[in-house]
């Protein structure tokens, strides 16, 4: 259901104009309907089998109305099971893990890239912080923490009660 712009009154149906103030709303209204046409396009798309193209018909919904249920479910289904294929196939898990053991490598020669600043910023970070850490355990350890010695008075001694 429509709502016109100028009165915010509900409108019935797809009229072209507010019964109330008599604002032109046809633009409101061919983008209602263009909306409908984009879904019952991606529900075709999607009876038929081709997921992929029916995939794209939603997004594109989605770019028109972002907060459309119908075409952000049927987006999100597919999320689900793309990732679930994701986190099942042998292969990617395998590209997983080797990326993980790469990580160093990669890492590095991310520094040796010439021309990118942003790898040898990366380095000097680095080293600040190693360097810092080095300083400031030298420190702790050259000069341990010591307690503040506690001055107590020796206890004076009374004369003895039993009169020798």
């Amino acid at each position: 259901m429509l709502t016109c712009p100028m009165c915010k009154k509900r409108l019935n149906g797809l009229e072209k104009e507010c019964t109330k103030c008599q604002t032109d709303v046809s633009l409101l209204v061919d983008y209602v309907e263009n909306l409908q046409d984009g879904l019952v396009r991606a529900d075709a798309l999607t009876k038929q089998g081709e997921l992929g193209e029916a995939v794209w018909a939603y997004l594109e919904v989605l770019e028109v109305d972002p907060d459309n249920a119908t075409a952000r479910r049927q987006v999100g289904q597919v999320v689900t099971a793309v990732r679930q294929f994701d986190k099942a196939a042998p292969g990617r898990r395998w590209l997983h893990q080797l990326q993980r053991k790469t990580r160093f490598r990669r890492w590095s020669a991310n520094l040796k890239s010439e021309g990118d600043p942003a790898g040898w910023v990366s380095g000097i970070v680095w080293f600040v912080i190693v360097m810092g850490a080095l300083i400031l355990g030298y420190f702790l350890g050259a000069h341990p923490f010591q307690a503040p010695a506690t001055t107590t008075a020796p206890a004076a001694t009374a004369p003895a009660a039993d009169g020798k």
